[in-house]
């Protein structure tokens, strides 16, 4: 495994942030004042959350961080791209923020030209205890300096606040329906059960695509398929299930023409006939709609987002759904996603900024964060807490949490995006290919071969 030392991607790395800070000073809201901590003086600090639930979770408790300590916390919810904006405007200077939500694939980036305050010694002095994480959710804040070092340890530069892997999601109504499993014995021959491999997961969506069931005409399955990011978030839970990687890592060359990620990509494809139309455009709105609408028989998608199919105001399969681990190739290892809490080097205020940060994803704020509807829990016992594991869904005897228990398996073997600081523009280059194999422009073998040579390219530049 390389180390990475790259001064020439680091130098480009300080030189996008820089032209973007340049091209955002203009941005509404992007600069805020932020009031010294010196003795006396009420300390304030600036604070960017992606506007989601768990964004919303912390403006939240940090008006109770206030009450119970006097120090302000002004949270600005924003968008993932504004987010980035923002942190480049602060480690150029341009802007004053003490603490960032950060997409955790941009922590390598951002590590890598020494952008991020390293909080060990912070951890250490405040009596931080990183014991109690899920051992991949904490994975996801360090980085040791190493391309594709996901889960060796290293440097911890934030702490996670919410995880969210893929699950396979199936509709319990339909699978426990005696006459739909009387129809499936008899066609395939065995009982119709939660996919447990990716042979049945092709049986039983083939089975339920084009049925139509209460004047509903289903769709086997549904992921993201969109270009951009979508659609390799969606493959790569196909890959890493397969046993395929997307780099050879000790040669940091590109490696998507492996006999495992040929075949993992071509079966993703081969899926694709079972589900909706315009799957290729499909973002996580258009999963979720689709799922709480009734539309769908199955579903590969983040664990977190279950919460809109439970909302009666949303939903019209309020606790229809069930939760199991994605279907077993070689092995079952979704793709991980989470949101990591970070502190810039350019915070007026690390120390305090620490605090918070810590007392946000202490055991406590861990539990409060799930029952206010935030993403999943990052620390082990939450997923044993009884107000969590008792939670129902309103009016109903249904399980609000009833994902903890697959998702702590998913959380076993659990796989990051390839964790390196080039990663976001490898996956934008990686994402054309893919379209084009799902639009029939390419076969998968020639789609990947051109992806190949494109990834090394960027490699090497």
């Amino acid at each position: 495994m390389k180390l990475f030392s790259s001064k020439k991607w680091i130098a480009a790395a300080l030189t996008s942030v820089l032209v973007l800070s340049a091209c955002s000073s203009n941005d509404e809201g992007s600069s805020s004042d932020s009031e010294g901590g010196g003795d006396g003086d009420q300390v304030t600090l600036n604070t960017v959350f992606l506007g989601a639930s768990w964004g919303e979770a912390a403006r939240e408790l940090a008006k109770e961080y206030e009450e119970e300590t006097g120090v302000k916390v002004n949270v600005e919810l924003v968008g993932r791209d504004a987010i980035y904006q923002r942190l480049a405007l602060s480690i150029a200077g341009e802007a004053d923020y003490d603490l960032f939500n950060v997409d955790y694939n941009w922590i390598p980036e951002f590590a890598a030209a020494d952008r991020l305050l390293p909080l060990d010694d912070l951890i250490a002095e405040n009596n931080v205890d990183l014991d109690g994480y899920l051992p991949r959710a904490l994975a996801l804040a360090q980085w040791d300096g190493n391309n594709g070092s996901f889960g060796e340890g290293g440097t911890t530069y934030g702490l996670p606040q919410t995880i969210h892997p893929h699950l396979l999601w199936y509709r319990a109504d339909l699978f426990n329906d005696e006459a739909l499993k009387a129809e499936f014995q008899a066609e395939y021959g065995y009982e119709l059960l939660p996919p447990q491999t990716m042979e049945q997961f092709e049986d039983a969506a083939a089975f339920f695509h084009g049925k139509e069931v209460e004047g509903t005409t289903l769709s086997g399955w549904a992921a993201q398929g969109s270009k951009g990011f979508g659609n390799v978030h969606t493959w790569l839970s196909f890959v890493y299930s397969n046993g395929g990687d997307v780099i050879d890592w000790d040669k940091m060359e590109s490696s998507l023409t492996t006999p495992e990620v040929v075949e993992a990509t071509q079966t993703w494809v081969d899926l694709l006939e079972y589900s909706p139309g315009g799957i290729n455009e499909y973002t996580f709105a258009e999963v979720a709609a689709d799922a709480s609408a009734g539309r769908l028989a199955m579903a590969i998608h983040w664990s977190w987002s279950s919460f809109e199919v439970d909302d009666a105001s949303l939903s019209q399969t309020v606790g229809d759904w069930e939760f199991t681990q994605i279907p077993t190739m070689e092995t079952s290892a979704p793709h991980l996603a989470g949101w990591v809490n970070v502190i810039p080097r350019t915070s007026k205020n690390p120390e305090e900024a620490f605090k918070f940060l810590a007392w946000l994803q202490n055991e406590d704020n861990d539990v409060a964060q799930a029952l206010m509807g935030a993403g999943d829990p990052v620390r082990t016992a939450s997923y044993t807490n009884e107000e969590l594991t008792g939670a129902m869904i309103e009016g109903t005897e249904t399980e609000r949490f009833r994902r903890y228990e697959p998702l702590e398996g998913a959380m076993e073997s659990a796989m990051a995006r390839p964790f390196f600081p080039q990663e976001e523009k490898w996956e934008s280059v990686v994402s054309e290919y893919l379209s084009a194999v799902q639009v029939g422009q390419m076969t998968v073998e020639e789609a990947l071969e051109q992806a190949d040579e494109a990834v090394n390219n960027m490699l090497d530049n």
